[in-house]
């Protein structure tokens, strides 16, 4: 197991990719502290999950954008597991609408929950490495010394039109992931950056609902498919392990070939004039 008797915190795990994290993290025996803003019933189902796999789990309601919040969210991890060695920081959110219509309460959500919500769990977290580490307590394990996965997108580094400020929220994530790498690295914690790109999670497939608007989404990505919640669990748990001890401000984009894809599309394009 690469992440035996660790403790990892997951953002927004009651569903899609931030469930699929919990349970890999779990099958490599890491425990998890898990959070949701809203769906409380599903938290709880997921932190069963984990259990029958044999890991402890606690499920915290908690909105990632309010300090105290995070706060208490981080103290039960403490409380409860004494310590944490890994955080996902996976909750996020999408509003649409072009730029030009974008309500500035959307916009304000959007940027408070994926930017913010992702600061001040690095920070609450954070702190307790450095100043713990500075005191001389062995508050993380040896091996792992602290690890930070954001989940970015690659609507961070090109832009998700009519996503309002979904982008500029990504892009915003990319960004707060190398400084902190470059600001931590005296600590020994790692911070990085997994971009998914289409993933067939259950908002995916209400956005794509019918097998012909699916298949003419597929044709944009290279690899002729969507992801699985269950392939970017396993790019998060490389970059949580040891696996990944020399890899940090690095962000991997796990999309199917969808960054490189300006070619591919005109020559799917010129198939279809």
């Amino acid at each position: 197991m690469k992440l035996k008797d660790r403790v990892a915190i997951v953002t927004g795990g009651s569903r899609g990719i931030g469930r699929a994290i919990c349970l890999a993290l779990a099958e490599e025996g890491a425990d998890i502290v898990l959070s949701c803003d809203r769906d409380v019933a599903g938290a709880e189902a997921v932190a069963s999950e984990i259990r029958a796999l044999g890991r402890r789990a606690k499920a915290v309601q908690a909105d990632v954008a309010q300090s105290a919040d995070v706060e208490r969210m981080v103290q039960q991890a403490w409380e409860e597991f004494g310590r944490a060695d890994i955080l996902v920081n996976n909750a996020g959110i999408f509003i649409g609408s072009p730029i030009a219509e974008v309500r500035e309460e959307d916009w304000e959500r959007v940027m408070d929950v994926n930017v913010k919500g992702a600061f001040l769990c690095c920070q609450a977290v954070g702190r307790r490495w450095i100043q713990e580490g500075s005191k001389g307590r062995a508050s993380i394990s040896s091996a792992a010394r602290g690890t930070i996965v954001n989940i970015a997108s690659i609507a961070g580094q090109m832009p998700e039109v009519n996503g309002a400020a979904y982008s500029p929220s990504k892009a915003a994530v990319l960004m707060l992931t190398r400084l902190l790498a470059v600001e931590w690295a005296q600590y020994g914690i790692r911070v990085n950056s997994l971009s998914p790109g289409p993933i067939l999670t259950p908002l995916q497939r209400a956005a794509y609902p019918t097998a012909e608007l699916l298949a003419a989404r597929n044709l944009a990505v290279p690899l002729n498919r969507h992801g699985t919640p269950e392939e970017m669990a396993k790019v998060a748990v490389f970059l949580a392990s040891d696996d990944a001890s020399y890899v940090t401000g690095a962000d991997f984009a796990a999309d199917g070939g969808s960054l490189a894809s300006m070619y591919h599309l005109v020559r799917q394009l010129s198939k279809h004039a």
